[in-house]
């Protein structure tokens, strides 16, 4: 009978010594170790996108810039300070500047007059403004030594039609496949000789057609090529001073 009390007891004891289950924590396994000698996975290079094709330059005859005025000083002064009043679109000041007889056309007519109602057309100022800044070269001799303004009509070489060609008046201009800023771009041209295409145009417009010397045909901004008898200015001296005494354009 005193066995089987002390049996409960020592179940007892021995669930109290037991306690509670330890808490396991996991922890993650390490990387794997790279083996000596063994080379790491590269990673995926993004290619460079392959380089545009050169844009070839046109090659033929050239009219290079040229300006004599700059050997005159009282020439140069004169022509900047009407230069001047152009861009500031000063029609008062221009005609204070100007010759007041200065012809405006090959027929009769002319005058300050004239000159004003020239100024209003529409690109007037523009191409005024264009042929001051494109130099010049003299003409004739002692008392009818005259400078002609831009060097594109008084420097044009006779060999060259001037009522068929254009002077490219800049380096390094784009020949496009259209008419337009974002035409491909299939040639440049610098300070060229070109033909116009598909003949003369009547109407202002921002890309002129032209075919250059190696055969390309292409389209080429209006604001950077020029006909060689378009308008021009010619200068003299007038009672000790430089003048403006003419601005005519054709032939």
């Amino acid at each position: 009978m005193k066995v089987l009390l002390s049996l409960p007891l020592l179940v007892l004891v021995a669930c109290n010594r037991s306690g509670p289950p330890e808490t396991q924590t996991t922890v993650p396994a390490a990387p794997p170790q790279q083996t000596a000698g063994t080379t790491a996975p590269a990673e995926t290079a993004t290619s460079a996108p392959p380089a545009a094709p050169a844009v070839p330059q046109v090659k033929g005859p050239k009219l290079m810039p040229v300006d004599a005025a700059r050997d005159y000083p009282d020439l140069a002064a004169y022509r900047d300070t009407l230069l001047a009043a152009v861009k500031r679109r000063d029609a008062d000041a221009v005609i204070a500047l100007v010759d007041p007889k200065i012809r405006t056309s090959f027929g009769g007519g002319g005058g300050v007059k004239a000159l004003r109602e020239s100024l209003k057309q529409p690109g007037n100022w523009d191409d005024l403004e264009q042929l001051l800044s494109l130099g010049g070269t003299f003409q004739g001799e002692s008392r009818d030594r005259s400078f002609w303004a831009p060097y594109v009509y008084s420097a044009w070489p006779d060999a060259y039609d001037a009522f068929e060609s254009l002077a490219v008046i800049a380096d390094g201009v784009a020949l496009r496949e259209t008419a337009s800023p974002d035409g491909t771009i299939i040639a440049t041209l610098s300070y060229d000789i070109v033909t116009i295409a598909g003949g003369p145009s009547s109407k202002p417009s921002a890309f002129r057609h032209v075919k250059t010397a190696d055969g390309r045909t292409g389209w080429v901004e209006s604001s950077k090529v020029r006909s060689p008898i378009g308008y021009r200015a010619g200068f003299m001296i007038q009672d000790g001073k430089w003048r403006m005494n003419a601005l005519v354009a054709g032939d």
